[in-house]
């Protein structure tokens, strides 16, 4: 079919009449989206239905044994389902935002935007196992990594990629036209510069000893890091993804989509190298590792700049020196505080939220600015 942006009544095959056929459409579900509570479990009772149509499709056409779909149906369910959905959410969140303020029906996207969600989902899963093998993690959402469950092993690298097939296969199955295009080049191109970020952000870790290494970490080098690895798949392509399904395909939207969510992509992750460093275990969930894992963080690029030759040398004795060293994780943080970085971060947290707000207001006649504001507040000063 032909597609026809039904919010613009200058286009062929739509007209100022178009509203009576907008009040035949679908209405919501009823399910409240913005309730993360509500949507979570909502959410996964559709994604066992995209992930039955998919074993059902690969059944029928691949000629597939029952042990291979057993397989394939355990991989699923154990690698998708299980997170805290918030990027997902936050592509439904805006797609409701992007209804309201272009007067669509959002039971007419709906469907659609959980799709979607889903689809940035799967890549997140895709990541994650990839992620697990490489970083030789033991634990993931409170369970083994997939490569660590008896019988997997290695096998997950191709389950990886069964699981990027499988949102490209429902962006086929459920989008067309002009939406289909816009979808498959943002997912593939997200993903590059995904895979791209992960590569830079692979090559500082083992960096470790390698002559004139320092140097290189300063704050072009970094961000261009938490940009691509971060900010593009966790803030963009949710954004841009819900978009799309309300019709926003055109390049001046998009653009400016992506200048917002990179700014609070920046941000998220400079959060979270603070967190890693200062943020207590039982509330962020984690033990931090940059230190000992040779990470080029926003904290490191920032001491780097200010410290003195004394400070640079012990910094360099003892950063990134493995989990069992403790005393060194010490000195360095010892460094961290000299240099009172934390009364750094605090400015940092003030000034980002406002450069944040800035491009929210400037582009808030072409974007859904309630949306952007909501995440704003939400990530500004957290604390996990």
């Amino acid at each position: 079919w032909r597609y026809v942006d039904l919010t613009n009544p200058t286009q062929p095959g739509c007209s100022r009449e178009m509203g009576s056929a907008l009040e035949t459409q679908p209405l919501p579900s009823g399910i409240d989206w913005r309730d993360a509570k509500q949507a979570r479990p909502e959410m996964e009772k559709y994604f066992g239905e995209f992930a039955k149509e998919f074993v059902t499709y690969i059944e029928k056409n691949y000629e597939w044994p029952d042990v291979g779909v057993d397989r394939l149906k355990r991989m699923l369910a154990y690698t998708v389902p299980g997170g805290k959905y918030n990027r997902g959410l936050l592509c439904l969140w805006t797609t409701i935002d992007t209804c309201k303020m272009k007067g669509i029906n959002f039971g007419s996207v709906e469907k659609k935007a959980v799709v979607l969600a889903w689809c940035v989902e799967i890549l997140q899963a895709c990541f994650l196992v990839s992620d697990d093998v490489m970083d030789s993690s033991v634990t993931r959402r409170g369970k083994p990594c997939w490569y660590k469950v008896p019988g997997v092993g290695l096998d997950a690298v191709n389950d990886a990629l069964i699981l990027e097939s499988l949102l490209f296969w429902l962006i086929e199955k459920y989008f067309d036209g002009q939406q289909y295009v816009a979808l498959m080049k943002l997912f593939h191109d997200v993903s590059l510069k995904t895979q791209m970020g992960q590569m830079l952000d692979t090559m500082s870790e083992k960096a470790k000893g390698k002559e004139g290494i320092f140097d290189t970490f300063n704050m072009k080098y970094y961000t261009r890091i938490i940009k691509y690895k971060t900010a593009f798949y966790s803030f963009y392509l949710p954004a841009a993804s819900a978009l799309i399904a309300c019709g926003l395909t055109s390049k001046e939207v998009l653009s400016a989509a992506e200048e917002i969510c990179v700014a609070m992509g920046i941000k998220f992750q400079i959060q979270d190298d603070f967190l890693d460093c200062y943020g207590k275990p039982e509330v962020i969930g984690k033990v931090g590792t940059d230190i000992f894992d040779h990470k080029c963080t926003w904290l490191l690029v920032l001491a780097l700049q200010m410290m003195n030759k004394e400070q640079r040398a012990l910094l360099e004795a003892n950063y990134g020196n493995g989990i069992e060293d403790k005393k060194a994780e010490a000195t360095v943080k010892g460094i961290y505080k000299e240099l009172k970085l934390e009364e750094v971060y605090e400015k940092q947290e003030t000034d980002s939220y406002a450069e944040c707000e800035a491009l929210i207001t400037k582009y808030s006649k072409i974007l859904p600015s309630e949306t952007f504001i909501r995440l704003l507040k939400k990530i500004h000063k957290r604390e996990k």
